[in-house]
This record gives structure tokens, C-alpha cells and sequence, in this order.
């Protein structure tokens, strides 16, 4: 029923893996050291990609087919095209690694039809750069568990392309609020206050531009509008040689549910704008804000974000790094020893000052 092709992007000069290089923006063997621009890249594999998109697509499934797959554990087996053994990765997975030869390995398939992304955005955050940035981050947090920046945490640090839906359009945003004035004085004993009413209307036409929500039902929205924005500019034509040696997905969350989402923000900040033109009254009530939306266009993309994921007492905690930008934004936990040490030492030491003081006092 799967008919997903595994394919690897290998170098031209020694037949050794390549992998995107985000310090040099190019793609390059680290065996040789060769490097590749994406558009030497596109003439070397081009064909092929194209013929592996046309043939790997996933068939479409019937209705019990669907079902069937949901309740199967969403794993699959394929063959690494390097050294045959098996990969194993869920339902999602795009792109991965031979767990035996370490060959980086795309799903095609899995990436063709309506799963086939329009734009990416390369990593341009290096491992190095993003080890540095968690340092960074967690510097002198005394109450973090030890072994939460420990070396091999810190090896946990992994690169993704995140699924995200950017949706572009005009919005009609319009409010109907009542704005007070209010103005107080005091003559002799008695203090004065008047108050106006003022019925305040506002309408804007407002563009919006790739506003992003993530494509994953996986990940929480919050922990990757933390992390935002991203730079379009260094937005490209999507190309499934980007994904060597770098873990993707594909979508999950349809492109209208990702809309109500986008649509939440879009008001939010529509709201924003139409309050700042009413800025001359000491406060708005009963505000009322009505939007509507014309000429929507979405766009699916893969943005880049680094992960690192730590479990704690039953609970996990998050620090992500935007993969483009290097913003980043964590979840940390609290070690209940530390703490614990810290509050006997303190009680410890305000015994010590209340005996100390008490024996100056009655000694």
C-alpha cells in the first residue's frame, strides 16, 4: 500500500553523504570537504527528484485503509538506499537517519501531492551556535537539575523542519466602541468630575502577510510563536535536497484548522491597530470588533527550529531555538534538592541571627 521511495544526496566527487552546511549556506561532504550550491545541486539531482516525486507519491487511502493506518501504531519500515538495513519512523517523519550507517534518508513520497511544501527556510543556526545559545541561556540558573545541562543533554539538541501554514490576505476591521472623556477639578470643599460620551467608530482595510501557524498537532502553538518571527527574506523554492541530514515533517494540521488560528491573530492585531487611532479618550467600553477577509492565500512551508526536550518528575520541558533568527525560549524545571538546600540553609541562618541576637539581648 506504501509506495514512499528513500532516497540520499550523495557527492558527486566521493559518493559520501551530503548534508546542508548552515555556516556556509551550501551543501557539503564533510568526508571531503566539497561544497555544493543549491543550484549546482538542482542540475546534479533535478531529474531525478522530479521522477521520484511523480512515482514515490502515497496513494490515496480508502475510508477503512485510513483507519486501519490510525490504529497500526503509525510506524513504517523502509530500506536504506546506502547500506539496506531498515528505517524505521512514523507516519510523519519526511526525512531521517539510518540508525546503522547514519546515511541521511528522504521519504520522497511522503513529501509529494498536497504534502509537497511550496517554500523552506535553510537553517542558518549551527550546532555549535545553538549549543552556545543554550549555555547561554541556562548560565547561572542555580535551581536547574544537574544533569539538565549535563554533556549528554546537551547532545539532545536536534535540528527540525516544523510544518507551517503562511497565510496571506486583506482584512475589513471595523469598532464600535462608546469613548469617555473625563475631566476632574476641585473648587473650594467640593471636588468636580465630568464625563462625555462619544460614539467611536473606526474601520481599516489591512494587508497581512505569511502570517505562520506550525502544521503539527505534535508541537504547541505557543512554544513556536515564542520563537518568532521569521525572515522571509531568506525564503527558497522548496527542494527535498534541503532535507538531508535534518528531520522533517509533514502536516498534520489541515489548512483550515490552521486558519482559525491565523484568523485569532490577525483580529488580535487588527484590534491593536484600530485602538491606536482612538488613543484622545480616557477610556473605551462596550468595544464591539467585527473582521471579515478577502482574498486569502496560503502557502505551505518548512521552517527551521532546533528542539531540545527534557522530562522531569513526569513533566516536559522545552527549549526551543528559532533555527533562522537564533531566538530562543525554554521551559526550565526547578531541582526540589536545590531548592530544599537552599530553604534549610536560609532557615538555618535566620536561627543562627535570632540566637545570636537573643543572647546579646537577655545574655
Amino acid at each position: 500500500m506504501d509506495s514512499v521511495q528513500t532516497v540520499t544526496y550523495q557527492c558527486p566527487n566521493c559518493n559520501a553523504p551530503l548534508e546542508f552546511d548552515a555556516h556556509s549556506g551550501k551543501f557539503k561532504c564533510f568526508y571531503c570537504d566539497s561544497t555544493f550550491t543549491d543550484k549546482e545541486i538542482e542540475d546534479i539531482f533535478g531529474k531525478r527528484d522530479e521522477k521520484v516525486d511523480l512515482e514515490g507519491a502515497e496513494p490515496e487511502l480508502t475510508e477503512d485503509q485510513a483507519i486501519q493506518e490510525e490504529f497500526s501504531g503509525q510506524s513504517a519500515l523502509y530500506s536504506c538506499p546506502n547500506c539496506g538495513a531498515g528505517v524505521i519512523c512514523d507516519s510523519l517523519t519526511s526525512s531521517t537517519r539510518c540508525h546503522f550507517c547514519h546515511t541521511p534518508v528522504v521519504l520522497s513520497g511522503r513529501l509529494s501531492g498536497e504534502f509537497k511544501p511550496d517554500v523552506l527556510i535553510p537553517f542558518a543556526v549551527t550546532k555549535e551556535q545553538a549549543r552556545a545559545k543554550f549555555d547561554d541561556f541556562t548560565r547561572g540558573k542555580f535551581f536547574l537539575p544537574k544533569d539538565f545541562t549535563s554533556e549528554a543533554q546537551i547532545n539532545n539538541l536536534s535540528r527540525l523542519y516544523v510544518p507551517y501554514w503562511l497565510k496571506s490576505g486583506l482584512v475589513d476591521a471595523r469598532l464600535k466602541a462608546i469613548g469617555k472623556k473625563v475631566r476632574s477639578w476641585t473648587s473650594g470643599n467640593y471636588r468636580y468630575t465630568n464625563t462625555k460620551e462619544y460614539d467611536v467608530q473606526r474601520e481599516m482595510e489591512l494587508a497581512f502577510i505569511r502570517v505562520p501557524c506550525d502544521g503539527s498537532k505534535r508541537i504547541d502553538d505557543g512554544l513556536m510563536e515564542s520563537i518568532e518571527p521569521f525572515n522571509y527574506t531568506g525564503i527558497k523554492p522548496f527542494s527535498m535536497s534541503y532535507l538531508s541530514g535534518c528531520p522533517a515533517e509533514k502536516y498534520d494540521v489541515k489548512k483550515e484548522e490552521a486558519a482559525q488560528r491565523i484568523d485569532q491573530r490577525v483580529r488580535e492585531a487588527s484590534e491593536a491597530e484600530l485602538k491606536k487611532t482612538a488613543v484622545n479618550y480616557s477610556s473605551l467600553e462596550s468595544v464591539q470588533i467585527n473582521t471579515s477577509y478577502r482574498n486569502a492565500q496560503y502557502v505551505y512551508a518548512l521552517l527551521p527550529v532546533w528542539f531540545l526536550n527534557y522530562q522531569y518528575k513526569g513533566k516536559d520541558y522545552s527549549f526551543v531555538i528559532n533555527g533562522q533568527t537564533g531566538l530562543t525560549f525554554g521551559q526550565l524545571p526547578v531541582s526540589g534538592l536545590k531548592l530544599g538546600l537552599v530553604s534549610a540553609a536560609i532557615c538555618l541562618a535566620v536561627a543562627i541571627v535570632v540566637f545570636l541576637i537573643g543572647g546579646m539581648l537577655f545574655g
